[in-house]
């Protein structure tokens, strides 16, 4: 597969170009500095802006996938509107690209996923990432509009970590509730979302990313 990885300098973007690039799929890194990445065989690495459909297009062109993991640190100065002003340019590159296949990385505790966390989750999603997840849940919205084959991937908490444990991928419509505050490795993620990337059948799902025993 080739596959177009936005945000691929953070954290969870970052990963995702690894474990593709270990599985022998050709991967272009669209970021805003391409000195943050350092060459590999395999990858393809664009400057760009997100606000630049052209670009953008002229990017994704031949791409069998589009793996969204951009977002904005908690010391983002308000308001913070980053999601709603880029996806609906995103996706609409995507489309005059002629890629069908998007993924993109929210975060459990977005929208109406919030009512499936603990007490303590439910606290710090209605607090400390507020305005985050707020920008998150009302770009989400414009996805069913496009005609894109896409997935919102919701991962739980996130780290660094060496061990990284196979994810639990679940839809999110079968889960009942998450307890506590369970926190997957980063590339633990990324491992999942390459592998849903490649899946045309989660078409119009929205999947939780959890640990093993982090759903109920």
């Amino acid at each position: 597969m080739k596959i177009v990885v936005l945000g691929a300098t953070g954290n969870i973007g970052s990963h995702v170009v690894k474990e593709a690039l270990s599985r022998g799929h050709e991967v272009v890194a669209y970021v805003r500095d391409p000195g943050a990445m350092a060459p590999r065989a395999g990858l393809t690495v664009v400057p760009g802006s997100l606000d630049d459909r052209p670009a953008m297009a002229k990017a994704f062109a031949g791409a069998d996938a589009v793996i969204s993991a951009i977002g904005v640190a908690l010391r983002a100065k308000k308001p913070v509107d980053l999601m709603r002003r880029t996806l609906p340019l995103i996706t609409a590159a995507a489309e005059d690209a002629g890629v069908e296949r998007f993924v993109l990385v929210s975060a459990f505790g977005v929208g109406d996923t919030a009512a499936k966390a603990s007490p303590l989750g439910r606290l710090v999603y209605r607090t400390v990432v507020a305005a985050i997840f707020k920008d998150k849940e009302l770009s989400e919205e414009s996805l069913p509009a496009t005609g894109l084959n896409w997935t919102v991937v919701h991962p739980v908490n996130l780290k660094e970590s060496a061990d990284a444990p196979a994810a639990a991928v679940r839809r999110l419509d079968r889960v009942t509730r998450v307890p506590g505050l369970p926190t997957l490795p980063f590339a633990s993620v990324a491992r999942a979302l390459v592998e849903i990337a490649a899946d045309r059948d989660l078409s119009g799902q929205r999947l939780l990313i959890t640990t093993e025993k982090g759903w109920k």
